[in-house]
């Protein structure tokens, strides 16, 4: 995701150099062209163009906001998995004891608790793989034992199959005296169920693209205004043309390229949601509520860019 409030001149060549080195060439073309009389029996009104150049325009902020939304939902999906995460890792610390009898600060709660967050990080890290097409799967083993990890391995879905093996060791636990009240193991069912809702909208938005529809005609007629835009300017403001062209065709065709790398947050660009950082602070949260020594620090931004 992009931090600075300012866009360097990398990232905006980076999208849109070709094209402007498009419009120059092909303004230049025109302008030529219209010096030897090539349009001299061609006339072509302005207004027409700025009637298009409206259609286009109110086409484009359609378009557009519909990219956003998808952004702005991946984002609170995954602001809302944050939060559902601290508040598992409270729940886990407050509502799983040992049994009565037990002496209370015998070490194995530690161990049961650590198991159950660390299982947590493992569907968030998984979550993120899959979002991202990453099968870099052994970034999950600092969390999950050997058998959890192995049994992993023959699942699609790695992160689906994570929260359904928390949801059966939660059940074990109520069974074995772990867990006292049936509320809290409706508490803690609830939580899982927020994660799984979080998960659901994240592939929702990462497997149903914006309509195709809107992406082609958006760009097809951007592109038909771009080309039509200097027939209708050069006839009246000559060698003036040029850089008024320029302008207007970067303004329209970086308008539609913002939207198509908008409408996709999961495609690991530099505008995409930050999910290696939100996994970093979800992380950092709960070693520290398990009151864990060792803590990562927080992922800084690198040139601006927060991944």
């Amino acid at each position: 995701m992009l931090i600075r409030r300012t866009i360097s001149l990398k990232w905006f060549l980076k999208i849109e150099g070709w094209n402007l080195l498009f419009f120059i060439a092909y303004g230049s073309a025109i302008y030529v062209l219209n010096l030897y009389h090539f349009f001299e029996d061609f006339t072509f009104q302005i207004s027409a163009t700025g009637f298009l150049g409206t259609a286009v325009a109110i086409l484009l902020g359609f378009r557009n906001n519909s990219a956003y939304e998808r952004f702005w939902e991946a984002r609170k999906a995954w602001g809302d998995l944050t939060n559902a995460s601290r508040y598992f890792a409270s729940q886990v610390m407050t509502y799983i004891r040992p049994p009565q009898g037990q002496d209370q600060e015998a070490p194995n709660v530690a161990d049961v608790h650590r198991k159950i967050l660390f299982r947590h990080l493992a569907f968030v890290n998984a979550l993120r793989l899959q979002l991202l097409n990453n099968s870099r799967w052994e970034e999950l083993k600092p969390w999950l034992p050997d058998d959890e990890f192995q049994k992993l391995e023959k699942a699609v879905n790695k992160a689906t199959q994570l929260n359904h093996l928390q949801a059966q060791h939660l059940r074990d636990l109520h069974e074995a005296g772990w867990i006292t009240s049936q509320w809290y193991v409706t508490a803690l069912m609830e939580t899982i169920k927020e994660a799984y809702r979080c998960q659901g909208i994240s592939e929702r938005i990462k497997n149903t693209p914006l309509l195709r529809q809107y992406s082609f005609f958006t760009k097809l007629f951007v592109w038909l205004f771009v080309l039509l835009l200097p027939l209708g300017l050069v006839q009246h403001l000559g060698w003036q043309m040029l850089p008024v062209y320029i302008a207007l065709a970067t303004v329209f065709t970086t308008t539609e390229r913002i939207g198509n790398r908008t409408e996709d947050p999961f495609d690991n660009k530099m505008e995409d949601i930050p999910l290696n950082a939100i996994c970093r602070t979800i992380e950092i949260d709960l070693l520290q509520q398990l009151g864990e020594d060792s803590v990562p620090p927080p992922l800084k931004p690198q040139d601006g860019i927060l991944m």
